[in-house]
């Protein structure tokens, strides 16, 4: 049986596929020829229907014009993103939809032509009320009350209002951190214990002030006297002064965990959440002791709008004097912890480095990053009886610092305060050249005697930097040598 001939026709039309759901866009710059789709189209054995279409009369201009279209589409875009047109709207949609990631190489999704990886939307984050007291009593009883007793009562509310939402903050470190890390097994009890220990005592000391302070709101929404209740219940602040101490290895300890991939992602995705509002986990340890620290501001406003002479009013000053006294007494303590820690995270190069004034330091006095004259960043400790130069340095993807050159004692500290411009920075050679860069805010620590060790020249960041590292020295001097000897 001889083959049929096929016509010219024939030869150049071919049946066109099922529709899809979605239009296909053909392209002729393609390695396929007009032959290709010949033998394509007898080897499928399909009869020719009515809707084949013809090679020839596909119009290949429109394909040129849409393609010219899309780039006047998108110069047309970029005119609508101009300060010239007013189109906020138009420019935060665009801001959305070209928010996506795109892949290095084509995905195989994206071949298929499916939507690109879009990110979530942002949530917003949960904001508290801000609420005055005037705004949560009628307004016919404020009518009745001056100006002094309105501000009286408002800070009275601020005090009530400021425990509730710290209660609210442990509530949250409680059960959203504390409880998810250990059912995730991402801490260890005791590395749980030395971060989130302190929520147990602390939440029913605050619940404590709450109660108390309800119990003294009248029927229309006013308080009376609180300055007995605040003297009462300050006493029980003092599991402050422990608690701030291990604040101090706790956040050493959340900053290697920090390292671990898994630690990282939960504490990641736990600040993006809108509970957190935004504030790390560290952010919401610390709010404890800074509202710690706060309550002598706190107490003090409602002291200001309280009568001279009424009982209330010596209740709160006494109050703020217990306070500021469980405050100082706190600020040693971390002093003590910081120095703690500092120490148990120094290593030694020398033997010889390992001085006395070191292990005899109790308290931690000031630390700061410094430069020294040739541009290396040195992390510098100042304890109470000895100033450490170190480097940091990182074991067992531990962070520490190596002491660097000789450890200083305070009791044979020297300080020269050097001139601006007077240092030149760089290399021996460099320094001692012609040109070159000099350096600002450049102070000396060296040994009374030259001969017990080498000098530093180090470099603080800014005028204000520099200040506050001279007038720290000079204080940790004169505690050690009260006669300028």
């Amino acid at each position: 049986m001889k083959t049929p001939k096929m016509t010219s026709k024939e030869n150049d039309s071919f049946c066109e596929p099922a529709i899809p759901s979605y239009r296909r866009r053909f392209s002729l710059s393609s390695a396929a020829s007009i032959m290709d789709l010949t033998e394509l189209t007898f080897k499928r054995k399909r009869k020719k229907d009515d809707d084949s279409i013809s090679i020839h009369s596909l119009d290949t201009s429109s394909f040129k014009n849409k393609k010219h279209r899309s780039m006047l589409r998108v110069s047309s875009l970029a005119n609508l993103l101009s300060p010239a047109k007013p189109a906020k709207k138009m420019g935060r949609a665009l801001q959305k939809s070209l928010n996506f990631k795109v892949p290095s190489t084509a995905s195989p999704s994206l071949k298929m032509g499916s939507a690109a990886y879009k990110l979530p939307l942002p949530v917003a984050a949960k904001s508290r009320l801000d609420r005055s007291w005037s705004e949560s009593v009628k307004s016919e009883r404020i009518t009745d009350l001056s100006v002094q007793e309105i501000k009286r009562q408002e800070a009275i509310f601020e005090l009530y209002q400021g425990e509730l939402d710290l209660i609210q903050d442990l509530g949250v470190v409680k059960t959203t951190y504390h409880d998810s890390m250990k059912k995730l097994h991402l801490l260890s009890n005791e590395e749980l214990q030395k971060i989130f220990g302190f929520l147990d005592s602390l939440i029913p000391i605050h619940q404590a002030l709450v109660d108390r302070l309800v119990v003294q709101r009248l029927p229309d929404g006013t308080t009376e006297g609180v300055g007995k209740q605040i003297k009462e219940w300050v006493p029980s602040l003092c599991q402050y002064i422990q608690v701030c101490a291990n604040q101090v290895f706790a956040k050493a300890l959340l900053d290697e965990k920090k390292y671990d991939a898994g630690v990282d992602d939960f504490l990641q995705r736990c600040m993006e959440s809108p509970f957190s509002r935004k504030l790390d986990l560290w952010g919401l340890l610390d709010g404890p002791r800074g509202r710690f620290l706060k309550y002598p501001l706190l107490i003090k406003s409602i002291q200001r709008y309280t009568n001279c002479g009424s009982e209330d009013y010596q209740c709160l000053k006494d109050s703020v004097k217990l306070i500021e006294k469980l405050i100082a007494e706190a600020d040693e303590k971390i002093g003590e912890a910081k120095c703690t820690l500092y120490k148990s995270k120094l290593s030694y190069v020398y033997d010889d480095q390992k001085v006395d004034s070191v292990e005899d330091s109790k308290v931690f006095v000031c630390s700061g990053i410094l430069k020294n004259n040739k541009g290396t960043k040195l992390h510098v400790f100042l304890l109470d009886k000895v100033l450490l130069v170190t480097r940091p340095v990182t074991n067992n993807s531990q962070r520490g610092f190596q002491v660097y050159r000789q450890p200083i004692p305070v009791s044979t500290l020297n300080i020269e305060d050097l001139k601006d411009n007077e240092v030149r920075m760089g290399s021996f050679r460099n320094a001692f050249g012609q040109g070159g860069q000099t350096a600002k805010n450049v102070f000396r620590v060296s040994f009374m005697d030259p001969s017990q060790g080498q000098s530093h020249t180090l470099i603080a960041t800014d005028e204000h930097d520099k200040r506050q590292w001279l007038q720290c020295l000079r204080q940790s001097i004169s505690n050690q040598r009260p006669n300028g000897s």
